[in-house]
């Protein structure tokens, strides 16, 4: 399996360079059967339900990938974009991956995690990431 990992790329309208960079390594790595978002896609994501230019051009690229065969997963979230969920890997044709994942990754089991969770010191940030993370604070009133 050939899979391509994507991390921390900060998408926003402010960054286009960011969004045809990464069109370009997509269509020069054409031929991976996998690709694994880790985090950070975004620079933020306010939910699934936004409309905006850049979220409905990612969606349509990402979709396009998958259409094609590539199986598009998205772990962990980062705390920029931890606000995607089902509805967005649905809308993708992809998969959302717990926060804590174990691949196999060249023959070998590979924990995928978001950087952010290592911050065990940080205990107000830790309990504000606690609150946002959980199902109770995300849904939609």
């Amino acid at each position: 399996m050939h899979r391509l990992f994507i991390s921390d790329l900060h998408l926003s309208e402010d960054t286009p360079e960011i969004e045809a960079a990464l069109a370009a390594l997509l269509q020069r790595e054409a031929g991976f059967d996998s690709l694994v978002i880790l985090g950070d896609f975004f620079e933020a994501w306010v939910g699934d339900d936004d409309d905006a230019p850049l979220a409905d051009r990612i969606k349509t690229r990402l979709q396009a990938l998958a259409d094609d065969g590539v199986a598009v997963t998205d772990c962990p979230r980062g705390n920029r974009d931890f606000m995607l969920g089902e509805q967005f890997a649905g809308d993708i044709g992809g998969t959302l991956l717990q926060d804590e994942t174990v691949l196999e990754v060249a023959g070998q089991p590979t924990l995928l995690l978001h950087g952010d969770t290592l911050c065990t010191d940080d205990v107000d940030y830790q309990q504000f990431r606690t609150l946002v993370h959980s199902a109770e604070w995300q849904m939609p009133r």
